[in-house]
């Protein structure tokens, strides 16, 4: 079996395994990064879903120089609508509170996959490894540390998991997690709508799963992807299927007009996982390979950034430095600066989905009372939003 050496592999060449790999390409940081899938099917992804990507996310992508061309198939966000089902009483969100530019984007996931491949293949400094999977993990102490795949082995001196929520590299690693089924569905799919959306964002909680609309770049304003969250128990009914468009508009209530037009429905099972350490010996994970929440708040893919700056920038440390990246105090910093961030937003979501699941009197009057409370108070808002905008976190 052929050989090699490397002294970081990047396990994923999803979204934040491909933005970590060029962050330390910009740095000059040699890397290997291999996937399971071909170079065709990473760039000709069938992926239907859109991501958001909040302000301080869009200026970590300026700063790997792909803003430029990322923006052109951008959708700003304006406004946010928070309301609790279809009351006209809206919590508002206004990008004109701060000045620090729109509270975020929205653009296609394949869109965003193929610009960043496209960065990944120009790179003198990555390795890529297409249809390579890991078959095992050696990293006793007692030995040089390697991965097997199907087609070699490598020594490395550290290997970043990020291959997603059911990361097989975590498991592995024998890295332990909290896991949650919320017995829910994510129905994800765009709209064609009679009015334009002028790049307001909508959510709406309900007690069977919140549903977001999320505006999309279209020459009129009138496309916006639909993230509808929906219990099992209501959704896993054969009967659900052929009346989804009739249950969706009972709930979108016409804000953006008349439908004209539905995508085809994709349905995603939610969870929750949680690791309970971000590494185990130079093992490291980032993204949903370390903590997978739920969509509520669409702020997954932002928190998972937030993993890859703070391991990019201790990387970049301790090589200028020239310590190793396999140390222990590496992965100890890692660990404490992203501990409070990556704890708070799972819980806020995990809670919030949970408290807007409950029907009971006493939990429906806190619940409104604490939306007008929080509506009620400029301070908190723009609070909200600083954090929301990914300029503010809780890094240690």
């Amino acid at each position: 079996m052929i050989k090699k050496h490397s002294e970081i592999v990047v396990c994923g060449a999803g979204l934040v395994g491909m933005t970590f790999a060029l962050l330390l390409s910009q740095k000059k940081i040699n890397v290997s990064l291999i996937d399971k899938n071909s170079k065709k099917d990473i760039f000709n992804s069938s992926d239907n879903r859109t991501t958001a990507i909040s302000q301080g996310s869009s200026r970590i992508y300026e700063e790997l120089g792909v803003w430029k061309e990322l923006k052109e198939y951008a959708q700003p966000i304006y406004k946010i609508y928070v309301s609790e089902g279809v009351q006209d009483n809206k919590m508002e969100f206004d990008h004109k509170k701060l000045s620090e530019g729109p509270l975020g984007f929205i653009i296609n996931n394949k869109i965003l996959k193929q610009i960043l491949f496209n960065k990944i293949l120009e790179s003198k400094f990555i390795s890529f490894y297409e249809k390579t999977e890991i078959l095992r993990i050696n990293n006793s102490n007692n030995t040089e540390d390697f991965i097997t795949t199907d087609n070699f082995k490598i020594s490395y001196k550290l290997l970043v998991a990020a291959d997603g929520r059911f990361s097989k590299t975590r498991f592995q690693a024998g890295i332990k997690y909290y896991h949650h089924n919320y017995n829910q569905n994510a129905f994800v799919f765009n709209i064609t709508h009679s009015k334009p959306h002028h790049g307001i964002a909508l959510e709406r909680f309900f007690s069977t799963g919140p549903l977001a609309l999320l505006p999309m770049k279209d020459q009129y304003q009138k496309k916006s992807s639909v993230v509808w969250t929906v219990d099992s128990n209501v959704s896993d009914k054969k009967i659900f299927g052929t009346k989804i468009r009739e249950e969706f508009n009972k709930k979108y209530q016409n804000f953006f007009g008349k439908i004209i037009k539905f995508s085809k429905f994709t349905k995603y099972p939610l969870n929750v996982y949680s690791c309970y350490t971000s590494s185990k010996k130079n093992v490291i994970l980032i993204g949903d390979a370390c903590q997978a929440i739920h969509p509520i708040a669409g702020q997954g893919f932002n928190l998972g950034l937030r993993d890859v700056v703070c391991l990019s920038k201790i990387i970049t440390q301790f090589k200028q430095l020239g310590l190793e990246v396999n140390s222990v105090n590496l992965l100890n910093k890692y660990e404490r600066k992203r501990f409070l961030d990556k704890n708070l937003l799972v819980s806020v979501t995990h809670n919030l989905n949970n408290l807007f699941a409950n029907n009971l009197l006493p939990i429906k009057l806190l619940r409104r009372f604490g939306l007008k409370v929080f509506s009620a108070s400029s301070f908190l808002k723009k609070q909200s939003m600083f954090y929301a905008m990914g300029l503010k976190n809780f890094e240690l």
